[in-house]
C-alpha cells in the first residue's frame, strides 16, 4: 500500500512550476516535490508502484533522464523502473533510459513509466531506493534543476504507518506562531512559494510553537517526514 501525500494539487503544480522547467505528478495526479519519500509495505503490482507523468512547462524542448543515487540492502535486482524503456534490474550510479527522453513544450511523458519493487528483501530490512530526475543537453552534459524521490520498501510497516502521520496543526491560517501536535519524532521543511526550503527543522514527539514571525505574508509548504520515510505536505497562510 502507498502512503498518499496530502497535497493541494492545482497549488502545489504552480509552486513546482516556479522552481524548474518541468513538473512530476505521480498517478494520483499528486505533485512531487523534490525529497519525497514514498512508503510500501507489499511487493504486489499495482500496490507497490510509484507511476509519474513528466510535464514540459518550459518554451524549449527538454530532455530527461533518471539517475539510480543509492540502493539500501539490495542490489537492485527486481527493482524495474520503467522510462520510457522498461528495466528489470537496475544499478547505482547508472541513469535511465540508455539516452534520454525528449519532452516538447507543454507536452507530457507517455503513461506506463513508474517505479515497482517486487524484491521482497530478507523480511525484516527496509530496501531504500533513491531516484533523482535531470535535464541534459543535446550533447548528454546535465543542466537545469534536479528532483530527488526515495523509494521504500518496509515489510514491517503497518497499514496506519503507510497512510498518514501521528500529525494534528491546529490552524492552517498562522501569524506568528505555528502549534501543532505531534505524536511521533518528525523532521519538518518549509518551502515558500518559488520552492526554497526556507527553514529546517527536527521535531520531537509533544506539543509544538513554531516561531514563524521572521516570514513574510504568503502561502508556505510545510514538508514532514518521519523516521520510517511517511511523508505529509500540508499549505498554510502566514498572514
Amino acid at each position: 500500500m502507498k502512503k498518499t501525500l496530502l497535497l493541494l494539487s492545482m497549488f502545489l503544480v504552480a509552486f513546482n512550476m516556479n522552481a524548474q522547467d518541468y513538473n512530476i505528478v505521480d498517478g494520483n495526479d499528486e505533485p512531487m516535490i523534490d525529497g519525497n519519500s514514498y512508503s510500501f509495505n507489499t511487493i504486489e503490482y499495482p500496490e507497490n508502484s510509484i507511476d509519474f507523468y513528466i510535464t514540459n512547462i518550459s518554451s524549449e524542448d527538454i530532455r530527461m533522464r533518471i539517475e539510480v543515487v543509492s540502493i539500501t540492502n539490495t542490489d537492485g535486482t527486481l527493482m524495474e523502473l520503467c522510462f520510457d524503456l522498461c528495466y528489470d534490474d537496475i544499478n547505482v550510479g547508472q541513469s535511465y533510459p540508455g539516452d534520454y527522453v525528449l519532452i516538447a513544450p507543454g507536452d507530457t511523458s507517455f503513461p506506463g513509466n513508474h517505479f515497482v519493487n517486487r524484491n521482497p528483501g530478507n523480511g525484516s530490512d527496509v530496501l531504500e531506493y533513491v531516484f533523482r530526475y535531470y535535464q541534459v543537453d543535446t550533447n548528454g552534459d546535465e543542466t537545469g534543476t534536479d528532483l530527488t524521490i526515495t523509494y521504500l520498501y518496509d515489510p514491517q510497516l503497518g497499514v496506519n504507518d503507510v497512510n498518514k502521520l501521528d500529525l494534528n496543526i491546529q490552524s492552517t491560517i498562522i501569524s506568528d506562531v505555528l502549534e501543532m501536535n505531534t505524536l511521533e519524532d518528525l523532521t519538518l521543511q518549509v518551502y515558500d512559494i518559488n520552492g526554497k526550503v526556507i527553514m529546517s527543522q527536527n521535531l520531537e514527539a509533544g506539543q509544538q510553537r513554531i516561531d514563524m514571525s521572521q516570514l513574510s505574508t504568503q502561502y508556505y509548504i510545510l514538508h514532514f517526514t518521519n523516521n520510517k520515510g511517511v511523508s505529509d505536505v500540508v499549505k498554510v497562510m502566514k498572514r
